[in-house]
């Protein structure tokens, strides 16, 4: 049954005018259709249909922001507009934005297919997981709708199709793991992740294990992982955080030099080949791509309306309605295939996956992340032995001050530790801070 979201935001609207001073209404239609696998076979096909409601209500410089499911909103808008009067004033409070965005749209025929029918069996034989091997994996086929209406006067509308997943390849004891993201089906970049998987999984079944031993050691990283800490870099420029005392950052100012000079890192609304693309934000402001960090200097601290009227700035168009955020993310590539980034490692340690990234300082950016899957060690640029897993622990801006190397091959990276769309090459780093999981 197809859902009238113009009809429903209109209701929504109605209830709130001459109730509130200011508000947003953001209504999102999902619909999903996942397969797993396990063994080299399909073990779960599941399809999702949700329907959320986002709402932002200001009186007298009194904030509400509530999200919810949209089925049957009447009690819950009613709650949220009569909990207004109970809160005070907020300090974030600043009136709306004028809306400069316009409606975007994106959507693969194929993926909106599978979506609509529930049925990706083609797809699946064409991405090949059915071949021999121990395989397990997730692939995810998204439709969404999503209409955004304020007092402020927007009235803007966004469709895009996803097609993202990953992979991991068990060989004996070994494993290795590699993920893809895009806005159309695309079986190439499904089967190099199965492809890139294997290889990894094969080297280190063919290696020995070894202990490694707590110290500093040279690190290539590959997209996986070093898409998970970038991920934390570009959060650390959000308004949000260096207001809320989270970010490494706090106390930087644009134009200062926070990094290698060898990273450069992009936030690209615009690129309609990542599933974050759009063209406005939660605010209805429009999007724009913009650096981030251009060669280690911090160039431009993410704002909505609210961080950008607490710091003495201008909205950047990446409004949360709290908490201003990237879209897609881009790290500039460098000139080195992968081969040259191990001889000019030599001595190191390849770390191809990660998880558990946690901080214990986050204004010194003091974090850990635990290694998972394949783990090489290279001596003399060849691959000496594989180890168990390791732990980095080190800081943030130690760690990206310390880039040697950026290769030039693009991974689209997205999994559940890289939430935000990511596309990123394999990092080397002159020393990482190297201990053992207890």
């Amino acid at each position: 049954m197809s859902l009238d979201l113009s009809s429903l935001i209109d209701n929504i609207v109605g209830k709130l005018e001459n109730r509130v001073h200011e508000y947003l209404v953001q209504l999102v239609l999902e619909n999903k259709l996942m397969v797993k696998y396990a063994r080299g076979e399909t073990s779960v096909t599941q399809s999702w249909r949700t329907l959320r409601l986002g709402l932002y209500l200001a009186k007298d410089n009194k904030i509400a922001i509530s999200s919810l499911s949209a089925e049957n909103p009447d009690t819950i808008l009613n709650s949220v507009i009569s909990a207004l009067d109970l809160l005070r004033p907020s300090p974030f409070y600043a009136p709306l934005p004028e809306p400069s965005g316009e409606n975007s749209a994106h959507v693969d025929k194929v993926v909106k297919e599978v979506v609509e029918t529930g049925d990706a069996s083609k797809e699946v034989e064409e991405i090949g997981f059915s071949e021999p091997g121990d395989v397990a994996g997730k692939v995810e086929f998204w439709y969404t709708e999503e209409l955004l209406v304020g007092s402020n006067g927007a009235e803007l509308r966004h469709e895009a199709t996803s097609f993202n997943g990953y992979i991991r390849v068990f060989r004996e004891q070994r494993s290795g793991q590699w993920s893809w993201t895009s806005t159309v089906y695309d079986q190439r970049l499904a089967r190099g992740a199965i492809e890139r998987a294997t290889e990894l999984a094969e080297l280190c079944r063919k290696l020995p294990t070894k202990r490694v031993e707590p110290g500093k050691y040279r690190v290539l990283l590959s997209p996986m992982v070093a898409g998970n800490l970038v991920e934390h870099v570009a959060m650390a420029a959000s308004a949000g955080s260096i207001i809320f005392g989270t970010s490494f950052l706090q106390g930087r100012k644009p134009g200062e030099k926070v990094l290698s000079e060898k990273l450069t890192l992009w936030d690209k609304p615009r690129d309609n080949t990542l599933p974050g693309f759009r063209g406005f934000d939660a605010e209805g402001v429009a999007t724009i791509d913009k650096t981030i960090i251009r060669r280690g200097i911090l160039e431009t601290i993410l704002h909505n309306s609210k961080t950008a009227k607490l710091m003495g700035a201008r909205t950047t168009g990446n409004a949360g309605w709290i908490m201003p955020a990237p879209f897609n993310l881009e790290v500039e590539p460098g000139d080195a295939r992968v081969d040259e980034l191990i001889e000019e490692m030599r001595n190191g340690i390849y770390i191809t996956n990660n998880w558990y990234t946690r901080f214990q300082n986050h204004v010194e950016g003091v974090f850990s992340t635990v290694s998972r899957d394949a783990v090489i060690v290279y001596e003399d640029a060849e691959p000496s032995y594989c180890t168990e897993r390791i732990r980095i622990a080190d800081t943030m801006p130690r760690l990206f001050s310390s880039i040697e190397l950026i290769g030039r091959e693009q991974w689209p990276i997205q999994w559940w530790e890289v939430r935000i769309p990511t596309r990123i090459p394999h990092i080397l780093f002159k020393e990482a801070y190297i201990s053992l999981p207890q």
